[in-house]
C-alpha cells in the first residue's frame, strides 16, 4: 500500500529531475520515478494545476514539454521540432527581436501564432496608434521601446507620444489571421479585430450551450440503477455531480468503521475496466480533495487489477449488481 508520503515523494522526485535535467518529456518522467506513463503524466497534470511546473505549447513527437518557471530559455534545445516554417520564422524572431504583425507576409504571421513559446504578442502604441507587435520571448517591455525608438524616425513624435506596451488580454492571445492581402494595413487590423470579437463571442456561445448541455440531468435507466446500488447499500448521496446516459457522479457518504466518511464516485456502464479509468477518477476526486470510489457493471482487466494492488488505498472498485 502506497502511503501520501510516498506520493508527496515522488512528486519532489520529479522537481528535483526538472530542475537538473531542464524541459522533460513524460515518459522520462516515467523512467525516472519508476512508474508507469499514465501514472507519471498525472503526477505532471497535478503538479502543473499547483503551478509548480509549466507545460509547452510545442510537442517533441505527440508529447509536450514540462519544466520549472525559469527554465523557458531551456525550450530553445528543442527548436529542431519545429516544422520547417516554423523554425524560419523563429529565426527571424530571434534575430530581429521585434516584429510588427501587418509587416509579415501570411506564412510568417500563421508561424508567429503557432510557436507560442517563443512568440509573445504584444500593443504598442506608436505614434498614437496600437499596433500589433510579437516579441521575442525574452525581451523586456523596455527593451521593445529602444527597439521601436531606434526604428523610428520620427523623434519628436516619439517625445510627445512614446511607445507604451500593452500586454494582450487573455481573450486576446490568440490573434486570428486575415487572409486577404494587406492592402490597407489599419483597415486589416480592424478586420482582425471584428473576427476576435465574433470568434469570442461564438465561443462564449458555444462554452454556453455545452455546459448547459452537461448540467443537464438526463433521468436514465443506468443512473437510476446506480442509485438503486447506493441506496441498498445504505450509501447517501450528498451532491449529484453528473448524470449522463451512462455516467453518473456524485459525493456520497459511506459509513466505515471509523464513522462516516465523504467519498466521490463514479459510475460508468463499462464491462471492462481498465487501469486509465481509475486514474481519471482519482484525478477527479483529488481534485475535490476525496477518496475516490470506481463503479461498473463490467470486470477490472489485468492493467486494472495490477493498478489497484499498487495504489488500492486511493481508489476503490465496486462492480454494480443490477
Amino acid at each position: 500500500m502506497i502511503e501520501v508520503e510516498k506520493l508527496n515523494t515522488s512528486k519532489e522526485k520529479i522537481l528535483s529531475t526538472i530542475r537538473m535535467r531542464g524541459p522533460i518529456l513524460p515518459v522520462q518522467v516515467a523512467k525516472e520515478i519508476n512508474f508507469s506513463p499514465l501514472f507519471a503524466s498525472a503526477f505532471l497534470s497535478e503538479l502543473k494545476d499547483e503551478d509548480k511546473i509549466k507545460i509547452s505549447n510545442m510537442r517533441v513527437g505527440s508529447s509536450p514539454l514540462y519544466y520549472l518557471p525559469g527554465q523557458e530559455v531551456m525550450l530553445e534545445k528543442f527548436v529542431p521540432y519545429l516544422n520547417q516554417r516554423e523554425k524560419e520564422a523563429f529565426q527571424k524572431l530571434r534575430q530581429e527581436k521585434l516584429l510588427e504583425d501587418a509587416n509579415q507576409d501570411p506564412v510568417v504571421r500563421v508561424a508567429l501564432r503557432a510557436i507560442k513559446d517563443f512568440a509573445i504578442p504584444v500593443k504598442v502604441r506608436v505614434d498614437g496608434e496600437m499596433k500589433l507587435f510579437w516579441k521575442y520571448f525574452t525581451l523586456s517591455d523596455e527593451e521593445i521601446a529602444q527597439v521601436i525608438n531606434k526604428d523610428n524616425k520620427k523623434e519628436e513624435a516619439l517625445r510627445e507620444d512614446r511607445p507604451s506596451v500593452a500586454g494582450l488580454e487573455e481573450d486576446e492571445e490568440e490573434v486570428p489571421l486575415v487572409a486577404e492581402p494587406l492592402v490597407n494595413q489599419e483597415s486589416s487590423l480592424n478586420e482582425g479585430e471584428r473576427s476576435l470579437a465574433e470568434k469570442t463571442n461564438a465561443s462564449d456561445d458555444e462554452r454556453s450551450l455545452a455546459e448547459k448541455k452537461r448540467d443537464k440531468v438526463i433521468d436514465n435507466g443506468f443512473a437510476i440503477n446506480v442509485k438503486d446500488s447506493l441506496s441498498r447499500k445504505d450509501i447517501e448521496i450528498l451532491h449529484v455531480v453528473a448524470e449522463k446516459k451512462k455516467e453518473f457522479e456524485a459525493k456520497v457518504r459511506i459509513n466505515t468503521d471509523l464513522g462516516k466518511q465523504n467519498y466521490y464516485v463514479i459510475a460508468k456502464d463499462k464491462k471492462s475496466v481498465s487501469d486509465a479509468d481509475l486514474v481519471k477518477a482519482d484525478k477527479k476526486a483529488r481534485a475535490e480533495k476525496l477518496p475516490a470510489v470506481f463503479m461498473a457493471p463490467g470486470e477490472l482487466n489485468k492493467k486494472g487489477r495490477q493498478f489497484l494492488e499498487q495504489w488500492g488505498n486511493l481508489v476503490r472498485f465496486e462492480r454494480l449488481e443490477f
